[in-house]
């Protein structure tokens, strides 16, 4: 029987989770992201730019990747920086089983699937917002010291998810190699940027550590009459009383200023011919002047850790976020029996969320003869309220061929008001178990969750508690040559608010997945190949009652069966290369609506990738670069019946850099052949180009 909990419940449970002793994690070659210290590399030795030998987020533990029963990709600042990312799904370009940019550049969001499904996004290890704008949180890129990427249910470790995956960020904080630098960019489209990062010790003895990292940009998007003007602040101390102690204090601030979006073209212009012509992918199908997208992101937050002994150590994470999206735009609703003009409409909203996130973590190393465990117990709880609320109106056509701006907005009230309020408690235990040669991880976890919905337009109210358990168990085998081969099974669940027909609440949507794989690190750490075949099945997902149309049955099922391979090789100390190869099918296999059988929108059955960096080190050309890759997205379909198909594309991407003394220059160019293609189509009035060519100049100064 569901549980609903209050605030008094987390106090108990924190309570209860500071009460066990605990330690600081081991010296290890990384340390966990909220210890504040980074990986030590040797800089003799480059690695290939995302071969990284331990990552955190899958089991909230530091693991090598060859160990962990499961797929997890990850992105480095070097990577970004190499290729001048600009937002999270320009950095996943380059990875397995995972689509960015499906709707093409948009300064508001980013759109990744991950197997097929949007990822749950954290934020050092805490939950991002999730409401109905606000879930759709842009983290600048150039504040994070790393991205992970887990394929897969992860609610064993972090309480309800979508089955296929969750992205995880660790924003960067203070260290004793932090880097002292600045950077200025020039771009396409009128980009101007200046970043800077810097940080050291406040005292002699290194007890106090800082960081501060901040971004300007300013500049126009790739739609005419349309800005992308981003702020970025983020200082951040540490106090490391010993070697046993550690608290770093975490304060954000992010501010976004664009004037809409872009995309939402229709289809005959596009994707099929127009008798009047392609319609320009450049062309502002809203108002200037009127439209506009203002997003405010701020929080503080804490890492803390304690290690009492050599077993037991302590880690407590926590945040509170306030969060607020101001955005009105004028939306396009497709074409006139003339194809050119088009009808629109006014769309206003404002959503605003509040996050409280803290996560308890109790961490036990120890041996039982030859078996040695690593036992992770862990309370964590999330506060969510969002207070959204939107308008629909009418908006003078315009003429998508030759616009003609500047007529009067009526104005559209607010017609949709809700606020929610979300609450979960989770409590989990895992073991990550070393037999000789033999790895086991086995993850338990119980939620509860409270989901209470207001509409405060209808008056009415919609309430809802849950309790799930997810697990996870996985097996890995470590060869004499190095080859890891691996099977697991895991399990996930996302609540669903609303009632049936006959009044019956939702159950929760679950998630389970089988995985069998093979890693292979070489011993230096600089090379990392990994292979993986998989079936993901969704259960419980809404369809349409045939009884009853404007309610639905939990009788619809996706089904994903797929297979990836990724590769991060250093080829040789001056050469480095990535490669990535995705087989996806992902299909309805349960639906009472014409979507049975279909293929689930977005997805395309096949992607592959590959990247190379060159440098020289010696000799005249010392400090010289350059490199570029590939990259292939396979046809695939935009909506759900399977009506609008968007053919595959290739892509080129080109870099080039030089390092004298403390400078770097370099230019990067994505889309190198400013290729023209239609990313996706989600019906007949809505279809979006994907990116153009993107070029950026930079020139960055450490010292």
């Amino acid at each position: 029987m569901p549980v609903p909990f209050t605030r008094s419940a987390l106090l108990v449970a924190i309570t209860l989770a500071l009460a066990v002793p605990a330690h600081a994690d081991d010296q290890t070659e990384a340390t966990s992201p909220s210890s504040g210290k980074t990986t030590q590399k040797d800089d003799k030795k480059p690695v290939a730019l995302d071969a990284v030998n331990v990552v955190y987020s899958t089991t909230k533990t530091e693991t090598p990747v060859v160990a962990i029963p499961q797929s997890v990709s990850t992105i480095t600042p070097d990577r970004m920086q190499l290729y001048g990312v600009q937002g999270l799904d320009e950095a996943v370009r380059y990875m397995a089983g995972a689509v960015g940019g499906s709707y093409g550049a948009d300064p508001r969001s980013d759109w990744i699937l991950v197997r097929g499904y949007d990822p749950a996004k954290f934020l050092d290890g805490l939950a991002l917002p999730s409401g109905d704008w606000t879930a759709d949180s842009r983290i600048e890129p150039y504040g994070l010291e790393r991205v992970e990427v887990n394929k897969g249910p992860s609610s064993a470790m972090y309480g309800q998810q979508p089955p296929g995956g969750m992205i995880d960020m660790t924003t960067k904080r203070p260290s004793l190699d932090a880097p002292h630098e600045i950077t200025a960019t020039i771009g396409s489209f009128g980009q101007k940027q200046l970043s800077g990062d810097t940080g050291g010790q406040l005292d002699n003895d290194g007890h106090w550590l800082w960081r501060l990292v901040a971004l300007a940009r300013q500049g126009d998007s790739n739609i005419k009459h349309s800005k992308d003007d981003r702020y970025y602040f983020a200082p951040s101390l540490t106090w490391q009383p010993d070697d046993n102690t550690s608290f770093t204090l975490l304060p954000r601030y992010q501010r976004t200023l664009s004037d809409g979006v872009g995309g939402f073209l229709p289809s005959q212009g596009t994707l099929y011919p127009n008798p009047n012509g392609q319609i320009p992918r450049d062309v502002n199908p809203g108002e200037p002047g009127y439209d506009h997208y203002w997003k405010t992101d701020e929080s503080i937050g804490y890492a803390f850790t304690h290690r009492f002994n050599d077993i037991w150590s302590f880690r407590q994470d926590l945040r509170l976020q306030n969060e607020k999206v101001d955005h009105r735009s004028i939306g396009s609703l497709g074409l006139q029996d003339d194809l050119r003009t088009l009808n629109r409409y006014n769309y206003p909203l404002v959503d605003h969320a509040n996050v409280f996130a803290v996560d308890n973590q109790v961490e036990a190393k120890f041996d039982q003869g030859n078996v040695q465990h690593n036992v992770l117990m862990g309370v964590d709880y999330l506060h969510s309220h969002n207070d959204y609320k939107s308008g629909f109106g009418s908006a003078p056509s315009i003429d998508i061929f030759d616009p003609v701006y500047g007529q009067p907005i009526p104005a559209a009230p607010y017609t949709y008001h809700t606020n929610s309020l979300l609450e979960q408690l989770g409590a989990y235990v895992q073991d990550q178990i070393t037999i000789g040669k033999w790895g086991i991880t086995a993850s338990g976890r119980e939620d509860w969750v409270s989901n209470d919905v207001r509409d405060l337009i209808a008056n009415t109210r919609d309430k809802q508690n849950d309790n799930a358990f997810s697990g996870r168990l996985g097996v890995n085998y470590t060869t004499d040559i190095g080859l890891v081969p691996y099977v697991a099974y895991s399990h996930s669940f996302k609540t669903t608010v609303g009632t049936t027909f006959d009044g019956s609440a939702y159950k929760p949507i679950t998630g389970d997945q089988f995985e069998g794989g093979l890693k292979y690190q070489t011993p230096d750490g600089r090379t990392l190949i990994t292979g993986a075949v998989y079936q993901l099945t969704q259960k419980n997902a809404l369809t349409v009652d045939p009884d009853h149309l404007f309610f639905s049955l939990q009788q619809g099922q996706t089904r994903t069966r797929g297979a990836e391979l990724e590769a991060n090789v250093a080829v040789t100390d001056h050469l480095s290369m990535t490669a990535a190869y995705a087989y996806t099918d992902a299909k309805v296999t349960h639906a009472n609506d014409a979507t049975l059988g279909k293929q689930v929108a977005l997805v395309p059955k096949q992607q592959a990738s590959v990247s190379a960096d060159y440098s020289v080190h010696e000799g005249v050309l010392a400090g010289l670069g350059f490199g570029g890759g590939v990259r292939f997205i396979g046809e695939h379909y935009g909506d759900a019946y399977n009506q609008f198909r968007t053919g595959g594309y290739t892509l080129f991407d080109a870099n080039a850099h030089y390092d004298v003394q403390n400078w770097r220059f370099q230019v990067t160019a994505a889309n190198l052949f400013d290729r023209e293609y239609v990313s996706a189509c989600n019906s007949a009035i809505w279809c979006y180009y994907g990116y153009p060519r993107e070029i950026t100049v930079s020139a960055r100064y450490r010292w």
